[in-house]
């Protein structure tokens, strides 16, 4: 899919199909714990966010004291030095979302 303009082809990506990221985060401690705060840099499609909340509910987040996540963001309150880990989760999780939706 394309048009031109200025005798140049313009390409229009769908957001959708390309792997979501978590791009701006904040991180607050709230009694001994970390409460983590994402933005996605595109809304999730269903399908992404059943499969983080699945993952939660398997615990293959470490550590995880409580997670929600929406078609905008992801939250999570975890031990201190856990934070990283669980972004990192975060991340390969949607990366393998994306892989499954595109090999579909």
């Amino acid at each position: 899919m394309g048009a031109k303009a200025g005798g140049k082809r313009l390409t229009v990506v769908n957001p959708t199909k390309r792997a979501a990221k978590v791009t701006f985060r904040s991180v607050f401690e709230v009694d001994g714990s970390r409460l983590a705060i994402g933005h996605f840099d595109r809304p999730l499609l269903e399908e992404e966010c059943a499969r983080l909340r699945k993952a939660w509910e398997r615990a293959r987040l470490p550590e995880v004291v409580d997670f929600e996540v929406t078609k905008k963001q992801v939250s999570f309150l975890s031990p201190p030095p856990r934070v990283d880990q669980t972004w990192r989760s975060i991340e390969s999780l949607l990366a393998a979302s994306h892989s499954l939706a595109k090999a579909s």
